[in-house]
C-alpha cells in the first residue's frame, strides 16, 4: 500500500521551490511552484536509474489529461515490471510513437491521388532550369491537364491506377480527329509518371502501374502514324508565298502578327523566339537582332543579321509604335493587344492562322468570321512551316546545309564540333539571310514597299 492519500495530495500547497511527495515503489508526486502536480516514476534498466514524468498530471479521477492516485500506482507498477524484464519505458514510448507516425504516413501516402502527383510534379516543369522546364511556365500543361486529365482521373488513387483507366482519355481525343493532340498529351502524362517513378513516395505507389507501357500506337485512330504523321514536311511554294502576300492585307490581322509571319519566313526564327523580341534586342541602324539564349529552344543565343526585307518589317513595326501615344508604346516588338506590357502570346499567332484556315468553314465562337482568309493551295500551314520553308528556300538558293542549320539555330549535338570548331560563320549567315530576303521580296512583288506604305 502506498504512503500517499487523496486527502494528502489535495491539501498539498505550492512552495517557493518544487518538492516531492513519495508514494513508494518508485512513484512520487512532484508539486511545482505554480501548484501543478505531476506524477513521476523511478525505475532501473540494465543498471541505469531513470525518472520518467507521466504525461497526465494528478486528478481526483482519470481522464484524457489527468491520472488518479490509483491509476498512477497501476501505471508505475507496469513501468517497473517492464524494467525488470529489461524494457525501457521511455524507449518503448518513443518506438510506439514512431510506429504510429509511420502508420499515419503510410495511410497518407496510400491515399495519394493523381492530383497529388500532378501538384508535386508540376512545379518541376513550370520553372525553366537550364534545359529542363517549360518556357511557357507550364501554361499549356496546366490547360490540357485541367481539360482532359484531372477531372477524369485526378481523384483516383495512384496505387490503383492502371492503363485501362487512362487509355480512354486519349482515345476520346483521337476519335474526335485530334490524333496529334492525343499523342502530345500522352507524352506529357508519361513524363509526369516517369518523374513519379523516380521519386518517393510516388515510386512505391507506381510499382505495379503499367501506364508507362502505353504506346502512341495504342491510342490513335484510323491510319494515323504517330511517328511519320507527327513529322510535318509542309513547306510553302513560291506560288503560295506570292498568294500569301496578296491574302495577308485582307485577313484582318494586326500589323504585329503580319510582320511576325514575314519575319519567321525570311529569318527562320521560331514563333516563341519571334514574339519574345524586345526593342532592346533590335538594332535598326546596324541591321541586327539579338535573340538571347533564354528565348531559344537550343539554349544558344543567336545574332541575326537582318536582310533588307526583314529590316523593312522591323522598321514598319517601329514606325507603327512611334505613332502611338507614349503611354501605349511597348518595350515588346510584338506587344499583346490586351496588355501592351506583355508580349504577344505564341499561341495567339498560331490560333490566328488556324482560325483563317478552317476546313469546315465554321468560325469558332467569338473568333474571326474570315475562316478561309489564309487558305493556300498546298493545304493548312502553321507557324513552324514558315521556318521549314525558310530552310528549304535557302537550300534551293544554294546555301550550304551547315549554314542553313546555323541560321535556324539548330542545336549542335557533336561535342567535338562545339569544342574545337569555333568559327561563327557570321558573314556566311548574313549572306544567306540577305539572299533569302531578296528572293522573297522578288516573289512577293516588292512586299517591302507595300509594308512601308501600310504604316505611312
Amino acid at each position: 500500500m502506498g504512503k500517499l492519500t487523496v486527502r494528502a495530495i489535495e491539501s498539498a500547497k505550492s512552495k517557493e521551490t518544487a518538492y516531492f511527495l513519495p508514494d513508494g515503489d518508485g512513484l512520487r508526486l512532484r508539486v511545482a511552484v505554480d501548484g501543478a502536480k505531476v506524477w513521476q516514476v523511478k525505475y532501473t534498466v540494465e543498471g541505469k536509474e531513470t525518472t520518467v514524468t507521466l504525461p497526465r498530471r494528478y486528478g481526483p479521477t482519470t481522464d484524457t489529461a489527468h491520472l488518479s492516485l490509483a491509476d498512477a500506482r497501476h501505471e508505475a507498477a507496469t513501468i517497473r515490471a517492464l524494467a525488470r524484464s529489461g524494457i525501457d519505458h521511455q524507449r518503448k514510448v518513443k518506438e510506439e510513437l514512431e510506429a504510429q507516425r509511420r502508420q499515419r504516413e503510410q495511410q497518407r501516402v496510400d491515399a495519394m491521388t493523381v492530383r497529388d502527383l500532378y501538384d508535386a510534379w508540376f512545379p518541376t516543369i513550370a520553372t525553366k532550369r537550364g534545359k529542363r522546364g517549360r518556357k511557357d511556365g507550364g501554361a499549356e500543361i496546366a490547360r490540357t491537364f485541367a481539360k482532359f486529365v484531372l477531372g477524369e482521373i485526378g481523384h483516383k488513387l495512384l496505387a490503383e491506377l492502371y492503363a485501362v483507366d487512362v487509355r480512354p482519355i486519349f482515345t476520346r481525343i483521337s476519335d474526335g480527329g485530334a490524333n496529334r493532340q492525343a499523342t502530345a498529351l500522352l507524352v506529357d502524362l508519361k513524363q509526369m509518371f516517369r518523374w513519379g517513378d523516380q521519386n518517393q513516395p510516388w515510386k512505391r505507389l507506381l510499382a505495379s502501374s503499367d501506364i508507362l507501357a502505353i504506346r502512341a500506337e495504342d491510342i490513335v485512330s484510323g491510319s494515323y502514324d504517330p511517328v511519320r504523321d507527327n513529322e510535318r514536311d509542309r513547306a510553302l511554294s513560291e506560288d503560295e508565298i506570292r498568294a500569301l502576300a496578296q491574302l495577308l492585307p485582307k485577313a484582318d490581322l494586326s500589323l504585329p502578327i503580319r510582320s511576325a509571319i514575314w519575319l519567321m519566313l525570311s529569318l527562320g526564327t521560331r514563333v516563341g523566339e519571334t514574339v519574345a523580341a524586345r526593342w532592346s534586342h533590335v538594332d535598326l541602324q546596324n541591321k541586327s537582332w539579338h535573340i538571347p539564349a533564354g528565348n531559344t529552344k537550343s539554349g544558344v543565343a543567336l545574332d541575326v543579321q537582318l536582310s533588307d526585307f526583314a529590316l523593312a518589317h522591323f522598321a514598319a513595326l517601329w514606325a507603327w509604335r512611334e505613332q502611338l501615344p507614349e503611354e501605349l508604346r511597348s518595350d515588346w516588338v510584338f506587344p499583346s493587344n490586351r496588355n501592351r506590357t506583355a508580349a504577344l502570346n505564341n499561341q495567339t499567332v498560331g490560333k490566328a492562322l488556324a482560325d483563317r484556315q478552317r476546313v469546315d468553314g465554321k468560325p469558332l465562337p467569338g473568333r474571326t468570321e474570315r475562316v478561309d482568309a489564309l487558305v493556300l493551295s498546298g493545304g493548312q500551314w502553321k507557324c513552324h512551316d514558315l521556318r521549314r520553308t525558310c530552310g528549304t528556300l535557302m537550300q534551293s538558293l544554294g546555301v550550304p546545309e551547315s549554314i542553313v542549320h546555323r541560321c535556324l539555330n539548330h542545336a549542335r549535338t557533336d561535342k567535338l564540333d562545339r569544342v574545337y570548331l569555333q568559327h561563327d560563320y557570321a558573314s556566311e549567315m548574313k549572306a544567306a539571310w540577305q539572299l533569302l530576303g531578296e528572293r522573297i521580296a522578288t516573289v512577293t512583288r516588292n512586299e517591302i514597299e507595300d509594308v512601308a506604305a501600310e504604316t505611312a
